[in-house]
Protein backbone atom coordinates (compact mmCIF):
# COMPACT_ATOMS: atom_id res chain seq x y z
CA UNK A 1 0.00 0.00 0.00
CA UNK A 2 1.13 3.30 -1.27
CA UNK A 3 2.10 6.22 1.81
CA UNK A 4 0.10 9.46 1.06
CA UNK A 5 1.56 11.04 4.11
CA UNK A 6 4.05 12.66 2.25
CA UNK A 7 0.83 14.37 -0.24
CA UNK A 8 -0.85 15.55 2.78
CA UNK A 9 2.13 16.84 4.48
CA UNK A 10 2.88 19.03 1.47
CA UNK A 11 -0.45 20.16 1.40
CA UNK A 12 -0.88 21.39 5.38
CA UNK A 13 2.44 23.26 4.81
CA UNK A 14 1.31 26.13 3.01
CA UNK A 15 -1.46 26.40 4.49
CA UNK A 16 0.36 26.41 8.31
CA UNK A 17 2.74 29.16 6.66
CA UNK A 18 -0.39 31.25 5.24
CA UNK A 19 -1.72 31.15 8.57
CA UNK A 20 1.83 32.37 9.95
CA UNK A 21 1.94 35.30 7.64
CA UNK A 22 -2.01 36.44 8.51
CA UNK A 23 -0.41 36.03 12.25
CA UNK A 24 2.60 37.86 12.05
CA UNK A 25 0.73 40.65 9.39
CA UNK A 26 -2.17 41.41 12.04
CA UNK A 27 0.72 41.31 15.28
CA UNK A 28 2.44 43.99 13.34
CA UNK A 29 -0.56 45.94 12.54
CA UNK A 30 -1.41 45.92 16.18
CA UNK A 31 1.71 47.01 17.05
CA UNK A 32 1.56 49.69 14.49
CA UNK A 33 -1.61 51.08 15.63
CA UNK A 34 -0.59 51.28 19.42
CA UNK A 35 3.34 52.11 18.76
CA UNK A 36 3.23 54.70 16.15
CA UNK A 37 0.03 57.12 17.51
CA UNK A 38 2.04 57.77 20.46
CA UNK A 39 5.63 58.31 18.52
CA UNK A 40 3.72 60.18 15.59
CA UNK A 41 2.50 63.51 15.74
CA UNK A 42 0.32 65.72 12.79
CA UNK A 43 -0.16 69.22 13.20
CA UNK A 44 -3.16 70.54 10.65
CA UNK A 45 -2.88 73.92 11.40
CA UNK A 46 -0.05 76.42 9.29
CA UNK A 47 1.45 77.25 12.61
CA UNK A 48 4.81 75.43 11.68
CA UNK A 49 6.51 74.95 8.53
CA UNK A 50 6.33 71.02 9.28
CA UNK A 51 2.85 68.90 9.88
CA UNK A 52 4.83 65.47 11.33
CA UNK A 53 6.80 65.53 14.07
CA UNK A 54 8.51 62.47 15.72
CA UNK A 55 6.84 62.60 19.46
CA UNK A 56 9.05 62.23 22.59
CA UNK A 57 6.76 62.23 25.60
CA UNK A 58 7.54 64.24 28.89
CA UNK A 59 10.97 65.10 28.08
CA UNK A 60 13.56 65.50 30.89
CA UNK A 61 14.62 69.38 29.62
CA UNK A 62 12.91 71.58 27.12
CA UNK A 63 14.43 75.07 26.04
CA UNK A 64 14.87 77.70 23.22
CA UNK A 65 14.73 76.49 19.67
CA UNK A 66 12.75 73.19 20.78
CA UNK A 67 9.60 72.97 18.98
CA UNK A 68 6.66 71.57 21.91
CA UNK A 69 3.31 69.98 22.13
CA UNK A 70 1.40 71.37 25.38
CA UNK A 71 -2.62 71.26 26.37
CA UNK A 72 -4.02 74.62 27.57
CA UNK A 73 -7.55 74.03 27.62
CA UNK A 74 -8.59 77.66 28.69
CA UNK A 75 -6.01 78.76 25.72
CA UNK A 76 -8.32 75.98 23.38
CA UNK A 77 -11.69 78.39 24.48
CA UNK A 78 -10.33 81.40 23.83
CA UNK A 79 -9.82 80.58 20.45
CA UNK A 80 -12.73 78.94 19.78
CA UNK A 81 -11.67 74.94 19.67
CA UNK A 82 -12.43 73.95 23.74
CA UNK A 83 -12.17 69.84 22.27
CA UNK A 84 -8.86 70.38 20.72
CA UNK A 85 -6.80 71.66 23.59
CA UNK A 86 -3.79 70.51 21.91
CA UNK A 87 -0.84 73.33 20.26
CA UNK A 88 2.30 72.50 18.65
CA UNK A 89 4.35 75.83 18.47
CA UNK A 90 8.41 76.26 19.05
CA UNK A 91 10.23 77.87 22.20
CA UNK A 92 11.61 81.05 20.72
CA UNK A 93 12.52 82.74 24.79
CA UNK A 94 13.01 80.54 27.42
CA UNK A 95 12.56 80.97 31.31
CA UNK A 96 15.82 83.35 32.29
CA UNK A 97 15.98 84.78 29.19
CA UNK A 98 15.50 88.71 28.68
CA UNK A 99 12.38 89.31 26.68
CA UNK A 100 11.38 93.25 25.06
CA UNK A 101 8.87 94.26 23.50
CA UNK A 102 9.69 97.95 21.76
CA UNK A 103 6.85 100.70 20.46
CA UNK A 104 6.03 99.17 16.62
CA UNK A 105 4.79 95.58 18.79
CA UNK A 106 7.87 93.65 17.77
CA UNK A 107 9.75 91.15 19.83
CA UNK A 108 12.68 90.40 21.30
CA UNK A 109 14.70 87.82 23.33
CA UNK A 110 18.05 88.25 24.55
CA UNK A 111 18.36 91.15 21.61
CA UNK A 112 17.59 89.17 19.17
CA UNK A 113 14.35 89.71 16.53
CA UNK A 114 11.76 87.44 17.12
CA UNK A 115 8.93 88.62 15.49
CA UNK A 116 5.92 91.64 15.28
CA UNK A 117 2.24 90.93 16.50
CA UNK A 118 -0.07 92.20 14.42
CA UNK A 119 -2.73 94.49 14.99
CA UNK A 120 -5.67 92.20 13.23
CA UNK A 121 -6.33 88.73 12.74
CA UNK A 122 -7.05 86.92 9.37
CA UNK A 123 -10.34 87.72 10.24
CA UNK A 124 -10.69 91.45 10.78
CA UNK A 125 -10.73 90.75 14.47
CA UNK A 126 -8.44 93.43 16.73
CA UNK A 127 -5.40 91.57 18.73
CA UNK A 128 -4.48 92.08 21.58
CA UNK A 129 -0.82 91.85 21.99
CA UNK A 130 1.29 90.97 24.95
CA UNK A 131 3.19 93.35 26.79
CA UNK A 132 6.44 92.65 28.80
CA UNK A 133 9.82 93.45 28.67
CA UNK A 134 12.54 91.65 31.77
CA UNK A 135 13.58 88.22 32.50
CA UNK A 136 11.40 85.62 31.71
CA UNK A 137 10.46 83.91 35.12
CA UNK A 138 11.42 80.33 36.17
CA UNK A 139 9.06 77.77 34.87
CA UNK A 140 7.64 79.77 32.05
CA UNK A 141 8.26 79.55 28.22
CA UNK A 142 7.18 82.26 25.05
CA UNK A 143 6.56 80.39 22.44
CA UNK A 144 5.40 81.20 18.42
CA UNK A 145 4.47 79.42 15.64
CA UNK A 146 6.30 80.05 11.86
CA UNK A 147 3.37 81.32 10.05
CA UNK A 148 2.39 85.05 10.41
CA UNK A 149 -0.87 84.42 11.37
CA UNK A 150 0.44 81.95 14.24
CA UNK A 151 -1.51 82.77 17.25
CA UNK A 152 1.06 82.25 19.99
CA UNK A 153 2.70 84.08 22.71
CA UNK A 154 2.73 87.74 20.99
CA UNK A 155 -0.75 87.15 21.53
CA UNK A 156 -1.97 84.90 24.93
CA UNK A 157 1.73 85.36 26.49
CA UNK A 158 3.77 82.89 28.76
CA UNK A 159 2.67 79.19 28.67
CA UNK A 160 3.68 77.44 32.05
CA UNK A 161 6.40 74.72 31.59
CA UNK A 162 4.56 72.39 32.99
CA UNK A 163 1.73 72.18 30.39
CA UNK A 164 4.56 70.61 27.66
CA UNK A 165 3.56 67.11 26.95
CA UNK A 166 6.14 66.26 24.51
CA UNK A 167 9.28 67.57 22.61
CA UNK A 168 9.04 67.04 18.71
CA UNK A 169 11.40 66.97 15.89
CA UNK A 170 10.07 67.28 12.21
CA UNK A 171 10.10 64.60 10.12
CA UNK A 172 8.35 66.47 7.24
Amino acid sequence: MKNCSGVLSKAIHPHRINKWRLFLMILVAVVAGTVIPRKIGITLTPSLDHRVFWVNRNPERVGRGDCVFFMDPELARKVGKPDVPNFFKIIRCDEGDVMAVDAEKRFFCNGAFMGTAKDYSRKGEKMQYFEFNGEIPRGFMFVMGEHRDSYDSRYFGFVDKSRVRAKLYPIF
